[in-house]
């Protein structure tokens, strides 16, 4: 195994676990302690998304592929053989890519965490240029002007220097929303067009200066200014299909839908109109969109189109890697196959681990959809095929007594989704604003009752739903608040205390911190710890008032009374590294003064005394940027 696969892999052996809110959390056995010879071993899955644009220049036969995982990807040979440039990448998760115009030396590559970078040798080496964003789109004009739309943070960022100086490019973005989409006109390159999550489109005529709301639709996912005549824009929604409008903006209509109507892409090449679905590929249109036509190059969701100068198109999935259509072909041909198959890199967030079967999990990734295993982790595939149509799924989990019910959490405007047979067939639910962001999920042992954490740029508090996750009403009340009096708690997990299912805690990493817990089943809650961001809350199994709490770079911390007082005890823990965003801390229900959690650059660590002191458990383990952890509940051991 090559150390990229180990990296990678390792990562996803390790867990990208439970994002969201948890039940009693999952444990180890004490077989796992350090010298005992356990040892992480990678299980997949791969490939990784292909979630940057796919760059092409026809006249040097050059090809750049960027992965979610396995970094950036150079054919020299119009893509015959590809090779990995990853010098100076700071990161291998590579979410947006541009190419300067007729300049194939120069590319910029944005990563969600860690910035923008610049190639001027063509991949031999990386800088680091700040900014960042998962929308990039570059002057064809001049190449030193870029614009990169943010999410979820939200807005738009601008540099007129080649990326030395990033300045905040979003007046008249109402609400400042995640911007997911950017599109130059090449006639006016003064003309700018945005699509947002949950506000619709945005048009700028003046560079970005300034923006001013166009009608399209609340969730614009692609946007696509005709080569032939820019007064003819194109735009993807998220569930009604492509709007198209022949007075440059000023108005749209819907024009046709293939047969998923969430579009996440677009381009056209000579006559023929592509569109990128979710869970159903490429389909084409060759009059104008009114009607379409599925190419069958993948089943999984295509999430970037391009056209290169001879007219190729360049497509990249979610979870089945990379194609080419050349011009005057009907077959596309797949680009890159044997690096990213042998890259298990995909971009996780959460596992969940079937109740009744611990070979069935879900996976939860960035942009590379929700994936299953069925025969536990020796084989992936595309989980969400049947009604599953948010390419970032965050939060997934089983009902504890009927695990045949799954509901997984979406990013920014996707909502939630249910499944009543294993995740065979999924159905859509959709509650709170067009922007929701659902980062977590949690039923209730005894009533079945689901709670959904949400975070996204403005709070949207914690939702419960009485009826299997058909309809959901916002908790987050103060005890006594008159009706639509909201605390506006923002955050990533609920957890349910495993001995007295009505009692509940919030941890909140938004504008609010600390910790909040509710004992009448969510109707009403009160902050308990207002000190630290916590990220995730653990119920002692055994001992309901025995409460842990991670709290990003303040490590762990405990309460022994019921999560009224908390005391640090991180011991031993790498200072200053931040506990797994989405996981949370696991208590061995048989030992509970064994305990494990995982950190975003320290790897996983390992208590054997309440979380007095903790040391590393990271044999096998070559990637140390663990998201969360999960434990088989019927084999701890694993």
């Amino acid at each position: 195994m090559n150390a990229l696969v180990s990296k990678r892999a390792a990562t996803i052996a390790a867990g990208l676990l439970t994002s969201g809110l948890a039940l009693a959390p999952l444990v180890a056995g004490s077989a796992n302690a350090p010298n005992s010879g356990a040892r992480w071993e990678a299980i997949g899955p791969s490939p990784p998304a292909v979630d940057a644009t796919v760059l092409a220049d026809p006249a040097s036969r050059t090809v750049y592929v960027g992965s979610l995982g396995g970094g950036v990807l150079k054919s020299t040979d119009g893509g015959d053989s590809f090779a990995a440039v990853n010098n100076g990448l700071g990161a291998l998760t590579v979410s947006a890519m541009v190419m300067a115009p007729n300049s194939p030396n120069v590319v910029y590559a944005s990563t969600p965490f860690n910035g923008i970078y610049k190639t001027i040798d063509g991949g031999a080496h990386w800088t680091g240029i700040n900014g960042g964003g998962v929308s990039l789109a570059v002057d064809p004009n001049n190449p030193n002007t870029i614009y990169a739309g943010q999410a979820p943070r939200g807005g738009v960022l601008k540099t007129s220097d080649g990326g030395t100086t990033w300045v905040p490019a979003s007046a008249g973005l109402l609400g400042n929303p995640a911007v997911f989409a950017l599109a130059i006109d090449p006639n006016n390159t003064n003309v700018v067009y945005a699509g947002t999550q949950g506000q619709g489109a945005y048009k700028s005529t003046d560079g970005a200066a300034s923006w001013t709301p166009i009608n399209v639709d609340s969730t614009v996912w692609s946007l696509l200014i005709d080569p032939a005549d820019s007064n003819i824009v194109f735009a993807g929604t998220f569930g009604n299909g492509v709007y198209k409008s022949t007075d440059a903006g000023a108005s749209f209509a819907r024009i046709g839908s293939p047969d998923v109507g969430v579009v996440l892409a677009l381009a056209k090449s000579g006559q023929s109109l592509y569109a990128g679905t979710a869970t159903q590929g490429v389909s084409v249109s060759r009059d104008g969109g009114a009607t379409w036509k599925n190419t069958g190059v993948s089943h999984s969701s295509a999430l970037t189109l391009n056209v290169d100068t001879a007219g190729s198109v360049y497509l990249g999935t979610s979870f089945d890697g990379s194609f080419v259509l050349q011009p005057g072909h009907t077959h596309w041909r797949r680009l890159a196959g044997k690096p990213l198959q042998e890259c298990a890199c995909q971009n996780g967030h959460a596992i969940a681990v079937d109740p009744g079967n611990a070979r069935h999990l879900f996976l939860t990734t960035n942009s590379g959809g929700l994936l299953v295993t069925e025969d536990g982790g020796r084989s992936w595939r595309d989980g969400g095929v049947d009604g599953f149509v948010s390419i970032s799924p965050r939060g997934v989990g089983f009902d504890p007594q009927e695990p045949r019910r799954v509901y997984a959490g979406s990013f920014t405007g996707g909502g939630l989704f249910k499944s009543e047979d294993h995740g065979q067939h999924w159905q859509r639910r959709l509650f709170g604003s067009a922007a929701i962001y659902v980062t977590g999920i949690a039923v209730d042992p005894v009533d079945h009752s689901v709670y959904a954490a949400t975070f996204s740029g403005k709070a949207e508090g914690i939702w419960k739903s009485t009826d299997f996750g058909d309809t959901f009403t916002r908790i987050d009340r103060a005890p006594g608040a008159a009706p639509g009096v909201y605390l506006g708690l923002k955050g990533r997990t609920v957890t349910i205390d495993p001995r007295h299912h009505s009692t509940l805690y919030f941890a909140d990493n938004g504008p609010v911190t600390g910790i909040w817990r509710s004992q009448d089943a969510g109707q009403s809650w009160i902050q308990v710890d207002a000190t630290d961001r916590f990220l995730a809350v653990t119920v002692d199994p055994s001992d309901s008032t025995v409460v842990y709490g991670t709290a990003g770079a303040v490590g762990v911390l405990k309460s022994v009374d019921g999560g009224n007082t908390f005391t640090n005890m991180s011991i031993g823990l790498p200072p200053g590294v931040q506990t797994a965003r989405t996981g949370f801390l696991q208590v061995n229900p048989r030992r509970p003064n064994i305990l494990y959690v995982g950190t975003e650059g320290g790897g996983v660590y390992k208590s054997s005394d309440g979380a007095a002191t903790w040391i590393p458990l990271n044999r096998g383990l070559a990637d140390l940027d663990v998201t969360g952890l999960a434990m088989d509940p019927r084999s701890p051991n694993t």
